[in-house]
C-alpha cells in the first residue's frame, strides 16, 4: 500500500484536503476492512489522534527541476515589478483609506489597512521557489547601492511625494464618487454562492448534476447563479476577447452542446425525418399511415354490407317519418346550411321512385350523402351528423344478423375517422373542392399543437394501432416534436439561442400533459430538465450584461495609477490585470460544484 506521500505525489488533485480527511475518504471507499488505527499506521499517518492534526496537509517534498530554475529567472523581472508595484500602491492606497475614514481615527487606520492590504494582494505572486532566490541574491547584490529605480535614477523617496501629490489632484475634483469607490473596495468579497448557505449549495450541485445528465457544461457562474460572476463572465469576452478565448470557446461548445442534445432526444424516437425543415414529409407519413388504415377498414365494412345484401337483409322497408321531421324541425337552418335541403330533395327523389316504398339500401345510400355534404368544423358537419344519428336510429333493430353486424362494423368506422373532428379533417377535403383541409406542411401543428390532449389521443391511437406504417408515422410525430422544440430555440435573427420562445412551447404542451403522453414520464422529466438546463446556460440575472466599468475597483485604481508618470506604474497595472483576468476566466470554465461538495469545498 503507498504512503500519503506517494498517493499526494501520484495525485496532486487532492492536495488541498487535509491529511485525515484523506485518510477516512481512502478508508471507507477502499479499505473499510482494516482498522483505521492499523490503515493510518501504513498510510504513514502519524499524530493522527493530535487535536488539529486534522486540518494538516502532508505534501510530497518536491525537487527543483531544471524548468523550475528556468521558469524562476523568467519570472523574476515580474517579481521586482510586483514589488516596485507595491511599494508604491499600498500606501497610496492606505493614504485613500485613511483620508475618507478620517485621519487619526479608529475608522481612518482601520480602512487604511484594509486599502493597503487588499491593494497589495493585486500584485504579482510569485510561482516559483527560485524566483524569490534570485530576487534576493539580487538584492544582497545590490544592497551597497543607493536605492534607486533602474535608469531613471530616481529614489522611490523622490518619486513617492510628487506621485501622492499627482493622485491627490487627480481625485480630489470628484471626492464624493471617490469615497463611495473606496467603500465598495473596503467591502467584504461577496461570496461565490448568493446566499452562501447549504440551500443555495445544493442548488448549485443539482444544477451541476441536472447539467451533466444532459452533457451541457456550465460556467462557474452558470453553476452557482452568482450575480458578480456572471457579470464577469458577460463583460470579459467584450472587453478582453484575447484573453477570454476560452471562455468563449467554451460558450461556443456549450451551444453546440445544446443543439446536440435535442438531435440525441430526437433520435432516441425511432423519427428517421425530423428535421425543422421537414414538416411536410411528417405530414405526408402520418396521412398516408392514416389513409391506408381507414381504407383497409372501410373495405371490411363495405365487405360486411354487400353480405347483407347478398343474403337479402337490406331490402326490408323501413318509415321515413323520422328523417321527414327533422328535416321540417331545421328547415330554417338550411338558409345557411344548404347541405339540409341537399338531404331533403334526395329524400324525396327516392320517395318518388320506389312509390314511398324506401328500403334499408335508399338509407344507406342516403347516409353516405350525408357523410360527403358534411365539412368538419363547420356548421355543414355538425348538421349531417345529426342527419346519419337519425338513420341510424331509423334503421335500428331492422335486417337481419349480418346487417347488423355490418352496422357495428361501420358505426366503430365512423367513430374512428369521421365522427372525430381531429381525425376527420385530416381525411377530408375542403368543401367543393378537391384540395386537403390539412395541408401536409400543416399536419404536425394539427395533431400535436392544436388541439386538446384528447383530441391528439384520437389520431395517435389509430397510428399506434395501424401496424408498422402507422407505428413509424407516430415516432415521426414525437421526433418533430423535439425538432419543434429546438426550432422555437434556435428561431432568432440574431443566431442567438432564445430561451423564452422554448420555455413557452415546453410549458404549453407540459401543461395540457401531452409531454408525459407522448414521451412517457422518464421523458417528460428529461425534456423538462434539458429546459432547465438551457435556463440555467442563457438566462441571465437582470444588470449582469451589457453593464458598464464591471471591472474590480483594485483593478480601476490600478488603471488610474498607470496614468500617472511614474515608472513601471503601467506594466504593474498590465500584469495585476491580466493575471487575475486570466485566472477568474480558467475558473469559470473549469469549475464543478460537484467536484468541490466531494472535496468537502462550499
Amino acid at each position: 500500500m503507498a504512503t500519503l506521500v506517494e498517493f499526494r505525489a501520484k495525485n496532486p488533485e487532492y492536495n488541498d484536503m487535509p491529511d485525515v480527511a484523506l485518510a477516512d475518504a481512502l478508508h471507507s471507499k477502499f479499505y473499510a476492512d482494516i482498522p483505521k488505527p492499523q490503515f493510518y499506521k501504513q498510510l504513514g499517518l502519524v499524530g493522527a489522534d493530535i487535536p488539529g492534526s486534522e486540518k494538516a496537509t502532508t505534501l510530497p517534498s518536491q525537487p527543483i527541476s531544471m524548468q523550475d530554475r528556468i521558469m524562476g529567472a523568467i519570472e523574476t523581472p515580474a517579481i521586482i515589478a510586483g514589488q516596485f508595484g507595491q511599494m508604491v500602491a499600498t500606501p497610496l492606497a492606505k493614504m485613500f483609506g485613511e483620508a475618507y475614514g478620517g485621519y487619526g481615527t479608529p475608522q481612518g487606520k482601520e480602512m487604511g489597512q484594509k486599502a493597503a492590504q487588499v491593494t497589495s494582494q493585486q500584485f504579482y505572486q510569485p510561482r516559483t521557489e527560485t524566483g524569490p532566490d534570485i530576487v534576493n541574491q539580487l538584492g544582497k547584490t545590490l544592497s551597497a547601492l543607493p536605492p534607486t529605480l533602474g535608469s531613471t535614477g530616481s529614489t522611490l523617496n523622490a518619486v513617492a511625494p510628487a506621485a501622492i501629490g499627482q493622485v491627490r489632484n487627480m481625485v480630489a475634483p470628484a471626492a464624493a464618487s471617490t469615497q463611495q469607490r473606496m467603500a465598495a473596495l473596503l467591502q467584504p468579497k461577496q461570496t461565490a454562492m448568493m446566499g452562501g448557505g447549504a440551500a443555495s449549495t445544493d442548488e448549485a450541485l443539482l444544477r451541476q448534476q441536472r447539467a451533466m445528465s444532459q452533457n451541457i457544461p456550465l460556467t462557474k457562474g452558470e453553476q452557482l447563479q452568482s450575480f458578480p460572476i456572471q457579470q464577469f463572465e458577460s463583460e470579459v469576452v467584450k472587453e478582453n476577447p484575447e484573453l477570454a478565448k476560452s471562455l468563449i470557446q467554451f460558450k461556443e461548445g456549450q451551444k453546440k452542446a445544446i443543439l446536440s442534445r435535442f438531435e440525441q432526444l430526437s433520435e432516441q424516437t425511432g423519427a428517421e425525418y425530423a428535421d425543422p425543415t421537414a414538416y411536410r414529409k411528417v405530414g405526408s407519413l402520418v396521412d398516408s399511415a392514416l389513409v391506408k388504415e381507414f381504407d383497409a377498414k372501410k373495405l371490411k365494412v363495405d365487405k360486411a354490407y354487400q353480405a347483407a345484401r347478398d343474403a337479402g337483409e337490406t331490402k326490408q322497408v323501413v318509415s321515413t317519418a323520422p328523417l321527414e321531421q327533422w328535416l321540417e324541425s331545421n328547415a330554417p337552418e338550411a338558409i345557411s346550411v344548404p347541405a339540409i335541403n341537399t338531404i331533403d330533395a334526395k329524400l324525396q327523389q327516392l320517395k318518388k321512385i320506389k312509390n314511398g316504398q324506401v328500403t334499408i339500401d335508399d338509407l344507406e345510400e342516403l347516409y353516405k350523402s350525408a357523410g360527403q355534404l358534411a365539412e368538419p368544423g363547420k356548421p355543414s358537419g355538425t348538421f349531417m351528423k345529426q342527419v346519419k344519428g337519425v338513420i341510424n336510429d331509423m334503421t335500428e333493430g331492422a335486417g337481419g344478423d349480418l346487417y347488423r353486424a355490418a352496422r357495428t362494423q361501420r358505426a366503430e368506422l365512423g367513430n374512428q375517422f369521421e365522427n372525430t373532428y381531429r381525425v376527420a379533417k385530416l381525411l377530408g377535403t375542403k368543401g367543393g373542392y378537391a384540395d386537403r383541409a390539412v395541408a401536409l406542411d400543416d399536419v404536425f401543428s394539427h395533431v400535436v399543437l392544436d388541439g386538446s390532449l384528447e383530441e391528439m389521443r384520437t389520431v395517435t391511437k389509430l397510428l399506434k394501432k395501424g401496424g408498422s406504417e402507422g407505428q413509424q408515422a407516430y415516432a415521426e410525430l414525437q421526433g418533430q416534436t423535439v425538432q419543434y422544440l429546438k426550432d422555437q430555440l434556435t428561431k432568432n435573427a440574431s443566431g442567438q439561442l432564445s430561451f423564452a420562445k422554448l420555455k413557452s412551447a415546453i410549458d404549453t404542451l407540459d401543461r395540457e400533459d401531452k409531454l408525459t403522453y407522448m414521451f412517457g414520464k422518464q421523458g417528460r422529466d428529461s425534456l423538462i430538465d434539458l429546459r432547465n438546463t438551457v435556463q440555467d446556460a442563457l438566462v441571465k440575472p437582470p444588470g449582469s450584461v451589457n453593464y458598464s466599468n464591471t471591472g474590480s475597483v483594485v483593478l480601476r485604481g490600478l488603471d488610474k495609477l498607470a496614468a500617472i508618470r511614474f515608472p513601471l506604474a503601467k506594466s504593474a497595472a498590465d500584469i495585476v490585470k491580466n493575471r487575475e483576468l486570466t485566472q477568474k476566466v480558467e475558473e469559470s470554465t473549469k469549475y464543478n460544484a460537484l467536484a468541490d461538495a466531494l472535496k468537502g469545498k462550499k
